[in-house]
């Protein structure tokens, strides 16, 4: 568990609850991780799809694609009790 889930909770019984209920919640992450994966593999193959290399803001469309698998990756390590790796295969 990342210390950002309770960053900011000022009582020792609220930080005491968060960390109990992110424990009970973890086959929701699991699921929502999965689906995240999903997502970043679809992202990928879309990309690899779409040919845009003609256009002129073709360096926009790839990094806008960085990015929003960046930001899916960073909330698969928020839900993760495992440090994730960028580079690891998505299914």
């Amino acid at each position: 568990m990342k210390t950002t889930w309770t960053k900011g909770i000022r009582d020792a019984q609220g930080r005491t609850e968060m960390k109990q209920e992110y424990l009970k919640s973890a086959p929701l992450r699991g699921r929502l991780r999965e689906l995240l994966e999903e997502k970043i593999a679809s992202a990928r193959t879309a990309t690899r799809n779409n040919n845009t290399y003609d256009s002129p803001s073709w360096a926009l469309v790839q990094a806008d694609s960085i990015g929003y698998e960046r930001a899916l990756f960073e909330v698969i390590s928020l839900i993760s009790d495992e440090k994730v790796q960028k580079e690891e295969k998505i299914k």
